[in-house]
């Protein structure tokens, strides 16, 4: 299983959710496509990660909302 660096930076590579990125979540990182974003919506809320990006914690939880 990834670790939540390792997830955030696979979303910061990988911004645009399109059919190739959930491609490579499969490849890259063993996961089917829902329990990617569950785990990187998790891994976005930790404080490890707003000290290292907010930006893309923002726009992780903001596109959570949205949803």
């Amino acid at each position: 299983m990834p670790t939540d660096s390792e997830l955030l930076d696979f979303e910061r590579r990988h911004e645009r959710h399109t059919g190739k990125k959930e491609l490579l979540i499969l490849d890259e990182l063993g996961l089917r496509p829902a329990r990617y974003y569950q785990l990187l919506r998790r891994a976005a809320r930790t404080w490890e990660a707003w000290a290292s990006d907010p930006m893309l914690c923002r726009r992780v939880l903001d596109r959570q909302s949205a949803a």
